[in-house]
Parts: C-alpha cells; sequence; structure tokens
C-alpha cells in the first residue's frame, strides 16, 4: 500500500533571508592578477591551476536571493608556479547571467524557496524552462572539454586559461532525466566518466551511465525503475565493481517538480518513515544485484566507498535534521553548530556476502563533517585513512569556519582554525612521487571577514600546519566546489 507523504517539518517559521555576511555578498569585479602576495613559503613542486565553481552574484534587479544555491555561478582559478600564485574569475555566461544581468530576471529551475513568493513569481522571465543553465555547482574534465553543471543535465563547457565560456556541451547518445549529480565519478581503468541521471516524466527510472574519453558518448551500463516517487540524491558511491545509489528519504513529488516554476524545496517530502536505501548495482552485470535498507538521514556528500572482506562500504557526510541542511533554511539563531544539528561521518557496512539486507552503521569519528574529499586518484573506490573537509564552531554565523582532516581508522580528527575566517571545501593536492597518502598539501580558499577580502590558504597535509597563503584584493563569496588540474601551468610563467 502506497504511503501518504509527509509535508517536510514546519519552515523556521519561513526562510531567512541569506544573513549579513560577505560570502553571501554579490562580487562585480571579474579580474585577472598575474601575482599575488604571498605570505609564507609555497612547495616548490606545487605546479597546476585550482578551479572552482560557486554562487558569486545574489541580486536579480531589486530582488535578493534568498537561498545559497540560486546565486548565480562564477569560475575562480588560482595557478601555481615556482612558489607563485596567479587568480582570475570569470562569470559563467549562460542565459541565467544574461537574463539576471540585463532584465532583472531569474530563468531556470531554481532550488530554494522564497519568503515572498508575489516577489519571486513577479522576477522570473516569461517561458522560462524547467531546468537551470546557472551552472554553478562543481566542473570537470572529460577528453581535454573542461566543463560546469548543477544538478541538472546541463553541461557549460569554459576554457580553463581564460574562464571563458564556449557553450553547451551535448554528449552523443544523450541519456534522458530531469535530475542529476553534480558529483560525477572517474572510472581510470574504463577513462570515462560515471554519473547517473533520474528520469521522472512516466515513472521514476534511474539511469546509471557512463561517458568514454575516446567517444564522448555516453553509454548505459543500468537502468533502474523503483515504482515509487525518486529521491533526492546529490551524490553516489563507486567502487571497482560497484555503484551504490543511496536513496535518502527525501521524496520527490514527480508531478511538482515537472510543472515550471516549482522550485526544487517545493516539490520535496521529508519522509523518516522510509528509511534509506541502497541501491547497489553490480558494474559486471550491469543491474541492480543487492538492496540494502538503513535507518533516516540526510546526505549531500559521500566521503568514499570500498571493498573489504565481502563488505561495501560506504562513507557519509549526513545529518539527521534536513531542514537546516538541504533546504538552506538558516535557524534563527545567529550561530550553528554541525554536532549540535547532528552531523557525523557514518560509515554504512553493506553486507553483500551475506545474507541480512540491514545496513550496519559505525560512526567514523568525533566530528561532524561537510564537503569532505580525499586522496581521490589513489584512494576513492578503495580503502583510505584521510579526509578533508569543513566543520563549525558554534557561534559561527551559520558558515562553516573551520577545516578538518579526519583520521577515519583511528576515529580522530584534527583542524585548522583561525578566527574571523571562513574556509571553502578542501582540495587535497599531492606530491609527485609520493607514496604516503597524505604526503601532499590541502588548498582552501578562504573568507576573511575581519578585512572582507580573501585568501587561497595551503595546508601540508600531513602535519596540517599552514605553509603559506596568497592573498586576495577582494573578497570571494562561499563557493562550492572545485578540481585541481596539475597538467595546467601558471600562464605567462612567473
Amino acid at each position: 500500500m502506497p504511503q501518504t507523504p509527509q509535508p517536510l517539518p514546519p519552515f523556521p517559521p519561513k526562510p531567512q533571508p541569506l544573513p549579513d555576511f560577505p560570502g553571501y555578498t554579490t562580487l562585480d569585479k571579474e579580474v585577472r592578477i598575474d601575482r599575488l602576495p604571498v605570505e609564507g613559503a609555497l612547495p616548490e613542486w606545487l605546479s597546476g591551476t585550482l578551479i572552482r565553481n560557486g554562487p558569486a552574484k545574489f541580486e536579480v534587479g531589486d530582488y535578493r536571493l534568498t537561498h545559497w544555491f540560486n546565486g548565480i555561478g562564477m569560475l575562480h582559478s588560482y595557478s601555481f608556479g615556482e612558489g607563485q600564485v596567479s587568480y582570475a574569475n570569470k562569470y559563467l555566461r549562460t542565459t541565467a547571467y544574461d537574463l539576471a544581468v540585463t532584465k532583472g530576471q531569474l530563468y531556470g529551475k531554481q532550488f530554494g524557496v522564497d519568503p515572498c513568493e508575489e516577489l519571486f513569481g513577479r522576477h522570473f522571465a516569461a517561458y522560462s524552462p524547467n531546468i537551470s543553465d546557472n551552472t554553478n555547482v562543481n566542473l570537470t574534465r572529460l577528453a581535454n572539454r573542461f566543463f560546469a553543471f548543477n544538478e541538472q543535465p546541463l553541461n557549460m563547457e569554459f576554457d580553463p586559461r581564460t574562464l571563458e565560456t564556449v557553450g553547451e556541451l551535448a554528449f552523443e547518445g544523450h541519456i534522458p532525466g530531469e535530475l542529476s549529480t553534480p558529483h560525477p565519478h572517474y572510472d581510470f581503468e574504463r577513462r570515462a566518466l560515471l554519473n547517473y541521471t533520474t528520469e521522472m516524466r512516466d515513472r521514476t527510472v534511474y539511469h546509471v551511465h557512463y561517458t568514454p574519453e575516446d567517444t564522448l558518448r555516453q553509454t548505459r551500463l543500468a537502468t533502474i525503475e523503483t515504482g515509487e516517487d525518486p529521491r533526492y540524491m546529490h551524490s553516489f558511491a563507486a567502487t571497482e565493481n560497484h555503484v551504490v545509489l543511496v536513496e535518502i528519504p527525501v521524496v520527490i513529488d514527480r508531478e511538482r517538480f515537472l510543472e515550471p516554476g516549482n522550485t526544487f524545496v517545493q516539490c520535496f517530502s521529508w519522509q523518516p518513515e522510509r528509511g534509506t536505501r541502497f541501491l547497489v548495482v553490480d558494474k559486471r552485470e550491469g543491474r541492480v544485484t543487492r538492496t540494502f535498507e538503513g535507518p533516516a538521514f540526510f546526505a549531500f556528500h559521500h566521503i568514499n566507498a570500498a571493498e573489504v572482506g565481502g563488505d561495501l562500504l560506504i562513507d557519509i557526510a549526513v545529518t539527521e535534521t534536513p531542514y537546516e541542511s538541504v533546504l538552506g533554511l538558516a535557524p534563527s539563531e545567529d550561530q550553528f553548530d554541525l554536532q549540535a544539528y547532528g552531523y557525523a561521518a557514518r560509515r554504512f557496512v553493506l553486507p553483500l556476502g551475506g545474507s541480512s539486507d540491514s545496513a550496519r552503521v559505525v560512526d567514523l569519528t568525533d566530528a561532524g563533517v561537510e564537503m569532505p574529499r580525499i586522496n581521490y586518484r589513489a584512494h576513492n573506490g578503495k580503502p583510505y585513512r584521510y579526509a578533508y573537509g569543513l566543520g563549525h564552531s558554534p557561534r559561527s554565523l551559520r558558515a562553516m569556519n573551520r577545516l578538518l582532516k579526519l583520521d577515519v581508522v583511528a576515529g580522530t580528527h584534527t583542524s585548522w582554525y583561525e578566527k574571523g575566517s571562513f574556509p571553502s571545501e578542501a582540495v587535497f593536492v599531492g606530491r609527485p612521487g609520493a607514496t604516503a597518502e597524505d604526503d601532499g598539501v590541502v588548498l582552501s580558499g578562504v573568507l576573511d571577514a575581519r578585512t572582507g577580502t580573501s585568501f587561497l590558504l595551503v595546508l601540508d597535509a600531513a602535519s596540517f600546519q599552514e605553509l603559506g597563503r596568497a592573498r586576495v584584493p577582494h573578497h570571494i563569496p562561499n563557493d562550492f566546489h572545485g578540481v585541481f588540474f596539475g597538467d595546467l601551468p601558471r600562464p605567462g610563467g612567473v
């Protein structure tokens, strides 16, 4: 018998405006700076370019966006060479950007809701489609094509050296769907990008697919029909032999989602009585071979996964209080604490070799974490020890203000903290020739709220001590995700 959808818990009391905080303040400047002032000493071996993506414009006409995820996307690049750093930024030239700037209009499906629906609706462009080209979440490279994306299956190509937008990148053999994940995996053996889409027009279908470098043609690996409304899944797990889709109990109303004008959040319902379902796809067979049940939780980001002794280990940054995190509806207090809202780094053990269909739950460390990253090239889908991420301290003005290094074997953590500083996602860069898992550096763009400017922080990944920082002469709004490309040199030499 189908379960009756339950509304999300009451919003507190309505979506709150973005706080008066530099991280949610528009950056109007597009700049290219050949050499940033560096404090400390950067490793001579550190060469390449970190490109980051995230919201940077929070006003559309006289309307101020009230959800971080709705901000117009901007690319930022930091290029390293011989101990020096250059910086550049540029807005992605999308229809969403053009209409926001020239006509003060919103374009495409938005993520968050607005406390003033009349004002929100008045700023929507006529004939606004049900997909957004505001590709402000993440980016990657495939066959030397660089592109940005969001949570819908649309890719925006850009030039990694100039950050100029090239245009929409459509792959051959396009797989249908209304949703995708902004966290694809790269399969190093197949030399292909691995991802999935959620199709929901006639029924719910998850299409797991590859896009090989040599053909750039999307090819189905598995097609999964659930017979239910789809779940919201921001990321997924991949190991050598398996893909795992984790259906958390945030259920999407298909009919409502397909109606233009409805935001993501307006289509969600929190149904914890359903629990969480782990769909295990065997890559060799191209189908779901096992399904496991687990407790209800919300998560944006997987940490890692591994196959160990007949078990699948799925590590996820979770929370048990969804609307404070998933919906971005900030609590009414001017403070926020990951632990206070039930955040945890948690392992779900799926016994592939056993008869039980229940996931066993293990807490990995004593710290709540978000935006987790690992030594991806060496340890994605394999046993690992270290993860890097963001954490909170109490009274942190609703923004993450601490960098964390998690030791998931010892169950401990190390942190970097500086009063008035708000770091972005920690990106690990391995030292060339390294064999130790944490032999390298961690890069993070940090907003200095005391000066209203930002800096690029470089930490020694092993000791988690600062090596140096490169200062940017303006603020950089809170962004989302980035990728380091070791073969993109610092332009123009040093």
